[in-house]
């Protein structure tokens, strides 16, 4: 990927990590002010998510996508939230990202 792909990528990732923290903070239809934050961080994910597949195979980026914001959004909940990271989650996390890095240099490859 070149680096705006990878620009974009990250966008996504934030605006996914964004949409489901403002989800949880919504809980339910408690917070109804946070689903504007839904709309937008999910809305986000998928314009640039959109865009990316126009030059990029949908089996890569959906798996960078969906994999790096599962790490990332573990992470969130743990420090954000106060979520319990066990030593289970945490190498499920570990092996995730170790998947996400054995496809990114698989695609190079290629």
């Amino acid at each position: 990927m070149n680096t705006n792909a990878w620009i974009l990528m990250a966008l996504a990732i934030t605006g996914e990590i964004a949409g489901t923290s403002f989800l949880k903070l919504a809980n339910g239809w408690e917070r109804p002010w946070a689903w504007v934050g839904v709309g937008a961080g999910f809305g986000l994910a998928m314009l640039l998510l959109g865009q990316l597949l126009k030059k990029l195979d949908v089996s890569v980026v959906y798996a960078i996508w969906s994999g790096v914001a599962i790490a990332l959004i573990a992470v969130v909940g743990a420090v954000v939230f106060g979520e319990a990271m066990s030593w289970r989650r945490a190498a499920g996390l570990v092996a995730t990202i170790i998947g996400i890095v054995l496809l990114q240099l698989d695609t190079r490859a290629a």
